[in-house]
């Protein structure tokens, strides 16, 4: 017992470890291994039993004795009390039992008994409650909000709004200079912004929510999570609306500011980082937008722009004007490759394009660069070459002159820099 098994043994040398020559001089060194001694088990071993002394039995039975008579004591007092010192005694450990029992019972329901139960199931539908509560006075909140934009919208009709003075529009709280703003190219600025209630200013905003909007030259301070989801509004049947809301508009609210329809972007587009998500499903419908009232800018007022499209004295509806101007951006781009193409003698990669119809292809090691093929990729690309680069405006705008004087047009291969 108490012995490993011999094969089992780390660094017993048994077996097959005996023909190694590493064991060979082990043994030859230290000797062979020393035998462990076993212990022999308590059950199996003779252990005869021992005879006491007569002192050790005497003092055994006086012990006995004495343990004997205070236990018999003990009971005759407990059911004879003669004397009022054991009543007392007594009364005092009836007291203290029925001290320990209430102490029992208090922790018990303290504990886990069905009062307490009941007590922590009262306290979870408090806080639920509460919880409850607070959002629908939010919701409330925005519900009212949102009726307010509503009625106030609805007090002047959308020809009131087109010639909405501008002391009407005018902005009353100033201007915040400030690092971090987000800007979107501001374009023809027929009014200011709109201001709808209290605006809360940039002190009052927690930092962590904080966020500037630049707005065309203002700018906005904005708790982002205060900005609203984006307006359900259609201008399928009121496009005069949208000509005037496009520059002055009180549809989209921020911060007790009316926000204009072409600064949506700014409110929404994920890289400003205020309402994340939002602008995918706004993107097509404001790039709609932006289409119709370009062209409309594109005329002195409604009523010429109603003269082009229109047919047989109706307007034209929403999707048909669309489909006009899609039809037409595209014919424009066709005119403006033909344009490019016959500048650079139909060499798109012409050292004087400046890499302006090329982009790069394949990784950093393996760079090559490929024409662009796609109308509308190099129509845009040639109105940006030519509102950047006067020379090449300059010498087009001669070979245009030269095309309605009926003059011979040479391609240029070079243009002098």
């Amino acid at each position: 017992m108490f012995q490993s098994h011999r094969n089992r043994k780390r660094g017993a040398i048994t077996g097959t470890r005996l023909k190694k020559g590493s064991s060979q001089i082990i043994l030859a060194k230290f000797g062979d291994q020393p035998i462990q001694t076993a212990y022999a088990s308590s059950k199996s071993a003779d252990r005869p039993p021992q005879k006491l002394e007569e002192q050790k039995i005497a003092e055994n039975d006086a012990w006995a004795k004495n343990v004997l008579a205070q236990k018999q004591s003990s009971h005759v007092i407990e059911e004879n009390p003669a004397s009022g010192t054991s009543a007392l005694a007594s009364e005092g450990n009836t007291e203290l039992d029925i001290e320990q029992s209430s102490r029992m019972e208090v922790q018990n329901e303290l504990e886990g008994t069905p009062a307490s139960i009941r007590l922590r199931k009262i306290e979870r539908r408090m806080t639920s409650f509460t919880t409850d509560i607070s959002t629908r006075f939010a919701r409330m909140e925005d519900v009212l909000l949102n009726l307010k934009t509503v009625s106030s919208r609805d007090v002047a009709p959308p020809q009131a709004q087109q010639s909405l003075p501008a002391d009407q529009c005018a902005i009353t709280s100033p201007s915040i200079s400030t690092s971090i703003a987000t800007f979107i190219p501001s374009v023809k600025n027929l009014g200011p912004m709109l201001t709808h209630g209290k605006s809360i200013p940039a002190s009052e905003i927690s930092p962590k929510n904080l966020i500037i909007l630049k707005l065309g030259d203002d700018e906005l301070a904005v708790d982002q999570t205060t900005v609203p989801d984006p307006p359900a509004i259609v201008f399928s049947h009121n496009l005069p609306a949208l000509f005037s809301q496009w520059h002055c508009s009180n549809t989209l609210v921020v911060n007790g500011r009316g926000i204009p329809i072409k600064y949506w972007p700014v409110v929404y587009q994920a890289k400003f980082g205020v309402k994340g998500g939002a602008w995918k499903a706004l993107r097509t419908q404001w790039g709609n937008w932006k289409f119709i009232v370009e062209e409309r800018e594109c005329y002195e007022s409604d009523t010429t722009f109603w003269d082009v499209y229109s047919a047989d004295g109706v307007h034209l509806d929403y999707t048909t004007i669309l489909k006009r101007l899609a039809d037409s951006r595209a014919n424009q781009a066709l005119q403006d490759v033909k344009d490019a193409m016959f500048f650079f003698n139909d060499d798109l990669s012409h050292p004087d394009a400046k890499n302006t119809f090329t982009y790069n292809v394949g990784s950093k090691t393996n760079r090559t660069r490929k024409v662009l093929s796609k109308p509308g990729d190099i129509s845009k690309n040639w109105r940006v070459l030519l509102s950047s680069n006067p020379l090449i405006a300059e010498e087009w705008r001669l070979r245009c002159e030269a095309a309605d004087l009926n003059q011979p047009i040479v391609p240029a291969n070079t243009v002098d820099t």
